[in-house]
């Protein structure tokens, strides 16, 4: 065969080398590892059929895996001849961390898996994390990307349908387990991005569980165990992590076993040791605007599922009307939470919501403020040490039913810490005993301890027995 009958290379293997080549050098200050995650990422790109990225499976791993080694063991052969930045890391090393920035979720992947942390706080390069200790930063084995932080949002987020982009700079979704990711980018946000992302966590699921903690007494526990079994309403308030949904889950598990219990959440976080309990969750509005399920219409919903209890994770808008009319409607033992800075701060935000709905803004405060009587009969607050972290009762205050002039409801403290020290029953008798009598338990057990006082002369009489 003649030269001229020798097909000629095909170009295109020409530029696929100049391709490869223009990979393999690094660009200016890029780090090895970035070269190397770079190819990677081409190599899948162009063989996007091949790899399922979105649902990884063993398979997709293994050939991420071999492509890596192949890759990070071409790199090394051209080091010395290229002049190329000596890669410090060992190939496992470099696999692990592609693995990650690939298929998982890339600085975040640790943290994710990190059962301690509670709440992860990105800004623009900075990571914070918040678990038992406290506010500190995030423990990293390689330097934060903004730029490929938005990717790996956006990959965290892909199974709820929504992205954060320049189009969509402000992003608001829930995750599989229940934890809540919010994330802004510029221009929005400066640093960019701006990410949160709060997780609830269980730890403790059982009254022996706060008493351990110094959450509340012993004698605390009794009592709030006697009032789920009264049916008595319970509103839990507190601030911000200070450990509102925990209390109301454990709450929740003193319920009868032959209970039914409807629990409503704008986001999906307690785990009630109940079998017959339906879980309600609000449905945003999609990208169209439509759609949108309100915590008020599964309010009004939950009437027509013959519930037993109805709980409501928090209380925050017009919703607070429908809860209120349920409860003066024969629905008894309510559990709800609300955001608040103390008890009897709780009250007057339970006013305020309900008169957020329009009819409730065509109500008097006084009217509002007796049904809030009627529906709910004990306010817990639980507050959050500053110093130590630890979440602790402050106070459990008992409605006594009246409500003064100006909208003011009566109440009064019947577990309270006295200088911040211990949560100790006040001398107060309870207002509302007979609701305990009427549903077969005996209020003795909760009566105020007497508190005996010593007169001078009486002092001076054992002081002469003493002697």
């Amino acid at each position: 065969m003649s030269a001229s009958t020798v097909p000629a290379a095909p170009r295109t293997s020409e530029l696929a080398a100049a391709v490869n080549a223009a990979l393999r050098r690094p660009e200016a200050g890029e780090k090895p590892y970035a070269v190397i995650l770079r190819q990677v990422r081409a190599r899948l790109t162009a063989a996007a059929t091949t790899y399922d990225l979105a649902h990884p499976s063993a398979e997709t791993r293994q050939k991420v895996e071999t492509l890596t080694r192949q890759i990070v063991a071409d790199y090394r052969q051209n080091q010395p001849v290229q002049g190329l930045p000596f890669l410090d890391l060992t190939d496992n090393e470099v696999v692990q961390r592609v693995l990650s920035d690939v298929l998982g979720y890339g600085v975040l992947d640790a943290l994710l898996r990190d059962e301690r942390i509670e709440e992860i706080i990105v800004n623009g390069a900075d990571i914070l994390v918040i678990d038992d200790t406290g506010k500190h930063p995030a423990p990293l084995n390689a330097p934060v990307d903004p730029d490929q932080l938005i990717e790996l949002i956006n990959r965290l987020v892909s199974s709820t349908g929504r992205q954060v982009s320049l189009a969509n700079p402000i992003l608001d979704a829930q995750l599989a387990d229940g934890s809540r990711v919010n994330a802004t980018i510029a221009p929005v946000a400066s640093p960019s991005p701006a990410l949160t992302i709060r997780r609830h966590r269980l730890v403790a699921r059982q009254m022996p569980d706060l008493i351990a903690r110094d959450s509340l007494t012993e004698a605390a526990a009794r009592f709030l165990g006697a009032a789920i079994q009264a049916r008595l309403g319970i509103l839990v308030a507190g601030g911000t992590a200070s450990g509102k949904t925990n209390f109301l889950n454990v709450l929740a598990g003193l319920f009868p076993a032959g209970d039914r219990i409807v629990c409503i959440e704008d986001t999906r976080e307690l785990q009630m040791p109940i079998t017959d309990v339906i879980y309600q969750t609000v449905r945003y509005a999609n990208a169209e605007g439509t759609g949108e399920i309100p915590q008020r219409r599964l309010v009004q919903n939950s009437l027509r599922m013959r519930p037993d209890r109805i709980v409501v994770g928090e209380v925050r808008g017009a919703e607070t009307l429908d809860m209120l009319l349920a409860a003066n409607t024969g629905h008894e033992g309510f559990l709800a939470t609300v955001h608040a800075n103390s008890a009897a701060d709780a009250l007057k935000r339970l006013i305020q919501l309900t008169t957020m709905s329009p009819e409730g803004a065509q109500i008097g405060d006084k009217t509002i403020a007796e049904w809030i009587t009627d529906a709910f009969h004990l306010v817990v607050f639980l507050k959050k040490h500053p110093a130590t972290n630890q979440r602790r009762v402050e106070e459990i205050i008992e409605l006594t039913g009246g409500v003064e002039q100006g909208a003011r409801i009566l109440s009064q403290p019947v577990f309270k810490r006295e200088g911040g020290g211990a949560l100790v029953r006040t001398p107060y008798p309870l207002a509302r005993a007979e609701r305990f009598r009427e549903r077969g338990i005996d209020p003795a057990p909760f009566a105020p301890t007497p508190r005996v006082t010593t007169t001078p002369e009486q002092m001076g009489n054992a002081a002469q027995r003493k002697w």
